[in-house]
């Protein structure tokens, strides 16, 4: 399946949607596991969007969009 939008855009249509669960959440935490070449991506883009250089993460970084905390780990496979 062909992969479109960008990510931090995706994401915020999936932390919408959560956010709207007719459900009552204690937390709302997604996790990703992502391999190597795909972390890294990943936070260079997230670094890139939000315009902050920080120092690159080992193996975990968080980030939070409305009430969702969304956490990239890389994966240890």
């Amino acid at each position: 399946m062909e992969k479109k939008g960008d990510l931090l855009n995706q994401l915020a249509i999936i932390c919408d949607l959560i956010e709207n669960l007719n459900t009552e959440m204690v937390s709302n935490i997604i996790t990703l596991e992502l391999e190597q070449e795909a972390f890294t991506n990943a936070f260079q883009f997230i670094q890139k969007k939000y315009g902050r250089k920080i120092e690159k993460p080992n193996n975990t970084f968080t980030i939070t969009i409305g009430t969702v905390d969304i956490i990239f780990n890389k994966s240890s496979v």
